[in-house]
């Protein structure tokens, strides 16, 4: 018997909560567990439902992503100055990119990943060498199959709890763990970073540095991550 996935279109029907306002309490992530029918209609039709999904919801005041386990986080997405960041970030590795004849492709906060482990992930920024790069499927939208070769996410202002920063370290070492070579965790609220290598046991721990460099998977880019995150903004942190 053929099971088909509910419509993802259902699911937008209900009110979006309102993002909350400075001052009220943060009541994100939330996990929410997917359908059993999607969950046992296979990783293609589950991703689909996912992606159809978040089209449905793009003006929702959250971001969406689909963990390994079949829950569905749903997460705040970045306000000022955390888009800045972002945006600081992307624009460096894409001239970056461009400077070195395009070795690679690089995406920004929108490039959806499904990892090999069946999560799909939204890196603030990404990078992958051409070598790596798998054919995209011919019936778009759907995210990447594979996993980048460089991860980087910025904690933004919305994830000050400790609770927080231990989803972003698990999320990481997620990334390394379905095949990235390279990933940084930006923390502007300690103003320090966690560097994560294929291979080591333990992330470097940076604090407050000047400035970080791409190693053998990005080599020359050097990127200013005290002068273009850690101090953009600065007083908008507590």
């Amino acid at each position: 018997m053929t099971t088909t996935a509910p419509s993802a279109t259902v699911a937008a029907q209900a009110s979006p909560p309102q993002a909350p306002d400075a001052g009220s309490i943060n009541p994100f992530p939330v996990k929410l567990r997917l359908p059993h029918a999607v969950i046992t209609a296979g990783a293609d039709a589950c991703e689909k439902w996912f992606v159809d999904l978040t089209l449905a919801n793009e003006d929702a005041p959250w971001v969406m992503e689909l963990n390994s386990e079949g829950e569905l986080e749903l997460t705040m997405p970045p306000y000022e100055p955390s888009d800045e960041h972002e945006g600081e970030f992307f624009g460096e590795l894409r001239q970056w990119n461009i400077s070195r004849g395009r070795p690679g492709v690089a995406t920004a906060s929108g490039g959806a990943y499904r990892l090999p482990n069946g999560a799909i992930r939204y890196p603030d920024a990404a990078w992958t060498h051409a070598d790596n790069l798998h054919p995209r499927p011919a019936d778009p939208p759907r995210a990447r199959r594979y996993c980048p070769d460089f991860v980087v996410e910025i904690r933004s202002t919305s994830q000050s709890r400790p609770s927080d920063l231990t989803e972003l370290l698990n999320k990481m070492q997620e990334y390394m763990d379905n095949g990235a070579k390279l990933a940084w965790l930006i923390d502007p609220l300690e103003r320090a970073v966690r560097i994560y290598r294929a291979g080591a046991a333990e992330p470097e721990f940076l604090a407050d540095p000047e400035t970080l460099d791409g190693e053998d998977v990005l080599p020359g880019f050097v990127f200013e991550v005290r002068r273009l995150i850690f101090d953009l903004g600065r007083s908008d942190f507590p």
